[in-house]
């Protein structure tokens, strides 16, 4: 027996010294099959452990019941059993989201762990997925909780942003960019050198292809580090930055064509002259064309001033560097010529991003240093009124002089000219090619920076930026133009300089305590601003050739106009960061701030905020569930301010050119402008936010949820004053303004393969706008009215902001006796006209029923894209959409309104009412018809603004195993390829209000939207 149990012992023994023996195993680590060297390889519970080679491979000494555990950041961790296997080679696959990745803060920057703030980030590649002049126009449904309008459509055209809603009335709503740490607020206005139509994109200037990562701070969290210029949220701007190793040499290059994404069909000239007809017939008089159909089609002025346009866009870089100094070094050239002829927008750029080390890392000095040039050809659009080129392309006569004429020019060479409406006469060619409207820009960009470790973790950074930037405008109109003929020929000059100066000073300290790390930051910021304008304009010349003329050629010089504004901004900042146990997270932030642009009474400002976050999968309670790969739980709470109103409103003024009459003399005299408010201060949002951060499937899938409650107090308001005051209306703080939200983000790595690649993300934002409280101040319109008929918005409480305020059009009177029977405008109302509601039910049509007919903010928007690879091939593939929103199409109420004398849109011709087409959408077409009061004033041009659209559609092919080049790619993408949308204009995304927080989805006048083809080549040596 004792031979027989010594016997198993034997054997039991062997087979675990069998087990315990150690042995070599070697492999390579690879992605795609390229070596990832560094990758840590350990021994699974034990100490045992080494990184890969440069070529990928490793060695370590395992038994064979052991398992090697293989991570990367950024990759998936792979834990492997050794088994009898003496190599083990393995192929890492993609992270579908670390959460080592750094985030860039204010001041700083976090692992993505210990956020504590609602942060969306965008990466470098998805702006410079399809080509535009602007990054903020790149930000486009990217992230949850952004919304962006194209303005304009002209090359270089204006962009508006909103963050979570609009949260001022009058003051400004457009985010705070902070570009390689220099704060920049994008009002247009404030770098436009004038002009007839609306500002260019005041971040034109900088180029999209140097930027590395943008991040967009939404909460208090992230906001209130910068305190008065933080309640619309900021967007944070990182450009490219030097590596250590090898110089790498990378070109990217691009050409694009551009076509009229959408067409408005008009009457042409046979439906043109039975238009006229039936115009003249209602006014009693005779048909004035006896054979309409002898026109034929006639005059397409919108084919004779549009063009195929196109896009050259090409990047060359330089980065590389030493273990003490690195570099980047990037040129760009981006020329954009417009889908209407005569338009453009031109910009050079080159990029310094330096950094060094010095004394054993401990002093470190860098820039990052644009420089930009721009130019911008442009024509009277965007703005409306008369003259406007949009407006004259589609309401002029498309007849021509006679029978079978289908060209724009005269026999004689010279443009035909036809009365438009019977106001002045014009081209509508002319008045494209014959302006001359060109700014030219420049700007320099440049922050510099020193930091020193004065101890170990405690660091003291300085910092001197600088924002130099100049645009001259010139603006000619030749005799050829409508307003060239009216004045002679007309030459204005504008020059517009902006000089912008900060310094910060902070204190950076970083330390583990115990379990638990802390990082705290203190500092100092000054920033100054002066924007100088000069304005001239002169009429009456006698030569029509530009490169002659001058403003002292002209006979008529007008009183040149000029400006100066200045502002100072003193500040005192602090943040704390603590974690603890890597569960549990707070942050607080404070920031006083000091303005020059306040009241006496209020110059100075608190803006506090406290975030706290826990890291639920970190508990150990999660260590072995099976569902969630990530869970954190935050809440932040905090106070931020909006300082952007016009600069010296709390002081009086005095206004000049008040002359008046002494002992038979001009005297030159000044008077009271504007009445002073030494108790005016800043608008504060208190921000509200609760967010979760969730991972499954070793976050394969990642889902972020935020829902928010911004509540914006002391509005700045112009509120009327009592005419006995002398004055009209003064600036002060009223009211109170809601944003309530909720915001969706979702990754998800369908396919994770060597070869195979498959991704999905997805982001929706929901938000409700109110307008709470305007604290005693009446319910007003954003103005009286246009030369159109409607009034401006309509701010009153308990609406959103930037609705509109008319009548409710509820069909088209069918009978005499329909009329009366019901309420309807007395001795007006006529079988064909539009029918109103009587909203008061007294009977009758009158001021009294007009009623909210809706606003031009979302409801719901979201982005949706796809991302494939297979081996070589790539495919991209973005939707995004926007419903809920209604647009005024004030275009519409001019050329389809089936009263006025000018071309119509062509469903006037097809679905007008008569007594023999009852069922019309339409109303009569009758000149006599009441149109300016109620008509324009009406529902009937208040359409549904929802669309869904094909954004970006991209195809790449990367050629590898080149030899000499590390990278190669070519491809083709389409932008703006479809749109799904009842809007009848030319785009649902418009607002002829620019950046204003109202008048916004105005439709009018505006440059029509291009869509886009581009084929590329990017090249790395």
């Amino acid at each position: 027996m004792k031979q027989i149990v010594h016997s198993l012992l034997c054997a039991v023994l062997c087979c675990i010294s069998v087990t315990l023996v150690a042995q070599k195993i070697t492999g390579r680590v690879t992605e795609s099959g390229q070596p990832l060297i560094g990758v840590t390889v350990l021994v699974v519970g034990t100490s045992t452990g080494t990184t890969t080679e440069i070529d990928g491979s490793y060695s370590i000494q395992a038994s064979r019941g052991d398992s090697l555990q293989f991570s990367y950041v950024g990759y998936q961790k792979q834990t492997i059993a050794v088994g009898n296997a003496t190599v083990m080679n393995v192929e890492m696959e993609v992270s579908g989201e670390s959460l080592n990745e750094v985030i860039v803060i204010g001041y700083g920057s976090v692992r993505k762990s210990d956020l504590t703030a609602s942060v969306s980030s965008v990466k470098g590649e998805d702006i410079r997925a399809f080509p535009t002049a602007g990054v903020d126009q790149a930000l486009t449904a990217r992230a949850s909780g952004i919304n962006v309008t194209q303005a304009s459509g002209a090359p270089g055209g204006g962009v508006t942003v909103r963050i979570r809603g609009s949260n001022s009335i009058q003051a400004g709503s457009e985010p705070l960019y902070v570009v390689d740490g220099i704060p920049i607020y994008s009002n247009n206005d404030a770098f436009s050198a004038g002009g007839n139509r609306q500002a260019s994109n005041a971040l034109a200037s900088i180029n999209p292809n140097d930027i590395e990562s943008v991040e967009i701070l939404k909460d208090a969290s992230g906001t209130a580090i910068y305190g008065s210029r933080g309640a619309n949220g900021v967007v944070l701007i990182t450009t490219k930055r030097g590596k250590a190793g090898s110089t790498k040499i990378n070109y990217e290059g691009g050409h694009s064509f551009q076509t009229v994404a959408k067409t408005i069909e008009l009457m042409n000239a046979t439906e043109y002259a039975q238009y006229q007809n039936a115009r003249a017939i209602s006014r009693g008089q005779s048909a004035p064309y006896a054979n309409p159909s002898q026109f034929g089609e006639g005059i397409n002025w919108l084919d004779q001033t549009t063009q195929t346009g196109s896009i050259i866009n090409h990047q060359l870089s330089f980065s590389g560097g030493s273990e003490r100094m690195t570099f980047n070094v990037s040129g760009n050239y981006f020329n954009n010529e417009g889908i209407i002829k005569n338009t453009g927008f031109e910009r050079g750029s080159l990029r310094l991003n330096l950094d060094a080390k010095f004394l054993n890392d401990r002093l470190r000095l860098g820039t990052s240093t644009l420089l930009s040039r721009t130019t911008t050809d442009a024509i009277p659009t965007d703005r409306g009124g008369p003259g406007g080129a949009i407006i004259t392309i589609l309401g002029q006569n498309p007849i021509g002089t006679g029978s079978g004429f289908n060209g724009p020019f005269n026999a004689d060479g010279s443009y035909f000219l036809d009365s438009y409406d019977g106001r002045f006469l014009t081209s509508p060619l002319a008045e494209v090619l014959e302006v001359l409207d060109t700014d030219r820009g420049m700007r320099m960009l440049t922050n510099n920076y020193l930091s020193y470790e004065i101890v170990k973790g405690l660091t003291f950074r300085t910092s001197a930026g600088f924002d130099i930037f100049s645009n001259n405008r010139e603006t000619y109109y030749s005799r050829e133009t409508r307003l060239g003929r009216e004045r002679n020929r007309s030459y204005e000059l504008g020059n517009r300089s902006v000089d912008n100066f900060l310094n910060e000073n902070t204190l950076n300290y970083v330390k583990t305590i115990g379990k638990g790390n802390l990082s705290a930051l203190a500092g100092y910021t000054y920033q100054t601003d002066v924007n100088r304008f000069f304005g001239t304009s002169t009429n009456n010349f006698t030569f029509d050739d530009f490169n002659i003329n001058r403003i002292q050629n002209g006979v008529t010089l007008l009183q040149p106009f000029s400006s100066r504004t200045f502002w100072t901004l003193k500040s005192f900042i602090g943040r704390l960061n603590y974690s603890y146990l890597d569960k549990y997270l707070v942050t607080m932030n404070f920031r006083r701030d000091g303005s020059s642009r306040f009241g006496e009474q209020n110059k100075w400002a608190n803006f506090p905020s406290v975030a706290v976050a826990w890291r639920a999968i970190n508990e150990s309670f999660m260590q072995d569930n099976n569902l969630f790969s990530d869970l954190k739980f935050r809440a932040s709470w905090g106070i931020t301010g909006n300082s952007e109103i016009p600069i010296g409103n709390s002081l009086a003024e005095l206004s000049g050119n008040r002359n008046y009459l002494l002992n038979d003399q001009v005297v030159a005299g000044v008077a009271e402008g504007r009445v002073s408010n030494p108790n005016l201060k800043w608008e504060t949002t208190q921000m509200l936010n609760f967010g979760v951060d969730m991972g499954f499937m070793d976050n394969r899938i990642t889902l972020t949820a935020d829902w928010f409650r911004n509540q914006t107090s002391d509005l700045l308001l112009f509120v009327a004053l009592p005419t006995s005051s002398g004055f009209t209306s003064a600036l002060k703080n009223s009211g109170e303004l809601v944003n309530t939200g909720f915001e969706l983000s979702s990754n998800i790595a369908a396919i994770r393969k060597t070869n195979t690649s498959l991704s999905f993300n997805l982001n929706a934002s929901f938000l409700k706008n109110e307008v709470v409280s305007l604290a005693g101040t009446p319910p007003f319109y954003s103005y009286t009215g246009s030369h159109l008929g409607p009034e401006g918005s309509y701010v009153a409480e308990g609406l959103p902001l930037g609705g509109w305020f008319g009548y409710q059009a509820i069909g088209i009177w069918q009978s005499e006796e329909e009329i009366r029977t019901n309420p309807s405008l007395a001795g007006i109302d006529k079988p064909g006209y539009v029918r109103y509601q009587d909203v008061n039910g007294d009977g009758k049509i009158d001021l009294g029923d007009r009623t909210y007919l809706g606003h031009p903010n979302p409801k719901f928007i979201w982005g949706a894209s796809t991302d494939f690879r297979w081996k070589n091939l790539d495919i991209s593939v973005f939707f995004r959409g926007s419903h809920g929103q209604k647009i005024r199409n004030q275009q519409a109420s001019e050329h389809a309104d089936g009263v006025g004398n000018y071309n119509q849109y062509k469903s006037v011709a097809t679905d007008s009412w008569s007594p023999n087409n009852r069922g019309a959408s339409r109303p009569i077409v009758d000149a006599t018809r009441e149109f300016p009061s109620f008509f324009r004033r009406s529902s009937f041009f208040i359409e549904d603004g929802s669309f869904v659209r094909l954004q970006n559609l991209a195809v790449g092919y990367s050629v590898k195993n080149l030899k000499g080049i590390s990278s190669l790619r070519v491809y083709a993408s389409g932008q703006n390829l479809a749109l799904f949308t009842n809007y009848s204009g030319w785009d649902p995304e418009v607002s002829n209000g620019g950046q204003s927080p109202l008048n916004r989805g105005d439709d009018y006048d505006a440059y029509p939207r291009a869509r886009t083809i581009t084929f590329g080549v990017q090249l790395g040596l």
